[in-house]
């Protein structure tokens, strides 16, 4: 499995654990190249949020979560995997607002890597400051109360992330 970095900032290279700041990011440097349909995730410490793309990366839209602390997640996983024909999988990596990657970083890369020992698809990271509170926004001005509001928050992020790669990547779309 290829593992990459993406961002507008930052380099796409095999995950390393470390970032260079002053290159230019583009999927096509990775040994596979990246391709729609896309799956994104929102890696947390107890759920991980879903999203996934169209063939066109014209629309996102979240579709569920998985337990984290489930073990068999991975499988769960590559089951959406096959049902939404993903070539891809974009893994919010939450930075600290300064840019620097902390305890939740360090816990979505090693979330990627368990995914790793499961899917040979090439995974790229996005920089994901701020999509909580995005999604948070966007659920409460469809009216929805704060129950629901936590039931979609985490596939609502992820959708976010991806919204957020495709823009950054609009070599991706045919």
């Amino acid at each position: 499995m290829t593992t990459a970095f993406c961002s507008t900032t930052d380099s796409l290279k095999p995950d390393s654990g470390a970032e260079s700041p002053h290159s230019k990011s583009s999927p096509e440097n990775s040994t596979q190249p990246l391709q729609l349909p896309l799956l994104a995730l929102d890696i947390g410490m107890k759920r991980i949020g879903v999203a996934v793309c169209d063939r066109l990366g014209i629309s996102c839209r979240g579709v569920t979560y998985l337990h984290r602390n489930d073990k068999g997640w991975p499988q769960q996983l590559l089951k959406l995997i096959r049902e939404y024909g993903s070539k891809g999988i974009v893994a919010g990596l939450p930075k600290n607002m300064d840019g620097t990657e902390g305890v939740q970083a360090r816990d979505a890369r090693a979330a990627v890597k368990q995914l790793q020992r499961t899917t040979a698809l090439p995974v790229v990271y996005q920089d994901e400051r701020l999509s909580t509170w995005t999604a948070k926004e966007r659920l409460y001005a469809q009216g929805l109360n704060e129950k629901k509001v936590k039931e979609k928050i985490d596939q609502t992020a992820a959708a976010v992330i991806l919204e957020d790669f495709l823009l950054a990547h609009p070599e991706l779309k045919p």
